[in-house]
């Protein structure tokens, strides 16, 4: 274990922290090796020891997510909160499930906010959405540049939002060319949101590129993503379709939720520096590179290609 936990470490850099009596706060970065890997072992990895396949149970959003034997996990929140402060500076307060996949990280938050319509659909414009993206990097750059963080050069779609009505989720993803102190590099970000009768499933999937990946490789990785999600099922009851008159409504529909899981507010036509905050929160550990990719990797286990057929095996 320790090998591989050695890997993760490679990428934890120092930010600025912002602080919870859960986690332990100090430079990551000025610990020895030795040090470093003993302080990871302490965190509680799922499926990381005699890995199998199962559907592990997210019960606040009564939904089940399978897990291949080659991803692993962290579901407890002291654990997550101190990860992200290892390799961000800063805590995650959102996510409810980190997994660490041979080719992608994958955090997963459910937002309880009620049922989420989706009569506005036809109303995403995606060239607005890109451009808006654009705008908030253009905009945030001089500030990375000055915190002598790396920025990004170009956004660019690989997949248009697109919505799936048997599932009732959307997909959309896009790559980006970084730049900066720690050179250039290039990440490919993909979103789904899954929706149920009281809420959403928000879910984020990261990874890190080259100048050599195909853009029919790129649409490979972002199809991986929608096979994961592809095996998200929210139980009886909690269902989109089990929607009910008197069920809460979600302040926003769903042009409105895209706008938002992206960074940008589209939709209610706000200035350039308030997007900043909200986008930033959301993808500011891709400067950083998304190191679980490398992780597991190193575990040199085959992947499966038809991940979502369910079995009848249960772990959480």
């Amino acid at each position: 274990m320790k090998k591989i936990l050695a890997i993760i470490f490679l990428g934890l850099l120092w930010c600025n922290p912002v602080y919870s009596e859960f986690v332990e706060k100090f430079n990551f970065n000025n610990l020895s090796e030795e040090e470093k890997l003993d302080k990871l072992s302490t965190l509680k990895w799922q499926n990381f020891e005699d890995p199998i396949n199962h559907n592990f149970f997210l019960k606040k959003s009564n939904a089940e997510i399978y897990i291949l034997e080659t991803e692993y996990y962290l579901k407890d929140k002291k654990d997550i909160n101190q990860y992200s402060w290892w390799q961000n500076g800063y805590e995650d307060v959102k996510n409810d499930l980190v997994i660490f996949a041979p080719t992608q990280t994958i955090y997963i938050e459910y937002k309880d906010v009620g049922y989420v319509t989706i009569d506005d659909w036809k109303a995403i414009e995606p060239t607005d959405l890109i451009n808006e993206m654009r705008e908030i990097q253009e905009a945030w750059k001089p500030i990375l540049k000055e915190k002598g963080a790396n920025y990004v050069e170009e956004l660019n779609w690989v997949y248009k939002p697109t919505f799936d009505q048997q599932q009732n989720a959307v997909y959309v993803s896009y790559k980006a060319n970084w730049n900066g102190k720690y050179g250039k590099a290039q990440t490919m970000q993909t979103n789904s949101i899954v929706l149920g009768r009281n809420g959403y499933l928000d879910i984020s999937f990261t990874q890190e590129i080259t100048n050599k990946t195909s853009e029919i490789k790129l649409k490979e990785n972002a199809n991986l993503a929608k096979e994961f999600t592809e095996g998200i099922v929210f139980l009886e009851g909690s269902k989109h379709a089990d929607y009910k008159s008197g069920d809460k409504v979600a302040a926003l529909s769903i042009g409105g939720l895209v706008a938002g899981t992206l960074g940008v507010k589209t939709l209610t036509k706000v200035g350039v520096l308030a997007k900043i905050t909200p986008y930033i929160l959301k993808f500011w550990w891709i400067i950083l590179a998304p190191i679980a990719a490398i992780v597991g990797m190193s575990r040199n286990k085959k992947r499966t290609t038809k991940r979502r057929k369910r079995k009848e095996v249960d772990y959480d």
